[in-house]
């Protein structure tokens, strides 16, 4: 399955599973009800889907982690809409086998803890049990909303940069400018010549 048209059914969940006879793979949740086993682990997901949004998930992860004071376990906003938090939901079996997987906060419905597990409710019913605890998990998603909202401001504030630097080429040519546009006009001649 092609993971594009899985990210364009709106992605609620990235869960790490064994398959049998396939070893450490991926699951994922969509709005739309679908449920998708990539022979992929969570981490080598997490990067075609950074790709698809354009992001470098590092860089990502190092500057969210920075303004959070985190080191590890940094909410992946892929856009504004889609913030990803890290939840436990196994213990690793194999020393390179990931035990988190990740959640869209906009699809939590509710939290509650159910004998030995923290119950994460989602809003289409579907329930990922975590074995962290209630206090943890809802440590990770208040650190997704802080970064969902520094992601939109960072967002605008990209935008307003963007137009105030078209309103300054927008401006009609000085002496002063075109003066400016001769002088390398003339180097590049210079340059050729020889």
């Amino acid at each position: 399955m092609d993971i594009e048209k899985i990210i364009c059914e709106e992605l609620i969940a990235i869960l790490p599973v064994y398959l049998a006879m396939k070893g450490n793979c991926t699951l994922l949740l969509t709005k739309e009800g679908g449920r998708y086993e990539i022979e992929k682990t969570v981490r080598t997901v997490l990067n075609k889907i950074s790709k698809f949004y354009l992001i470098d998930l590092k860089e990502t992860k190092k500057y969210y982690g920075n303004i959070l004071n985190i080191k590890n376990l940094t909410p992946i906003p892929f856009n504004g809409g889609n913030v990803f938090i890290p939840i436990k939901v196994r213990k690793p079996l194999c020393k390179n086998d990931g035990s988190f997987g990740y959640v869209n906060i906009k699809y939590i419905d509710d939290t509650f803890r159910k004998k030995d597990k923290t119950i994460i409710q989602l809003k289409d019913q579907n329930i990922i049990e975590s074995l962290s605890s209630l206090e943890t998990v809802n440590k990770h998603i208040k650190n997704g909303h802080i970064v969902k909202k520094l992601f939109k401001e960072r967002e605008y504030t990209i935008t307003i940069n963007e137009r105030n630097m078209f309103n300054e080429y927008d401006k009609p040519a000085t002496k002063s400018d075109i003066a400016i546009i001769i002088n390398e006009i003339l180097k590049i001649q210079q340059k050729i010549q020889f």
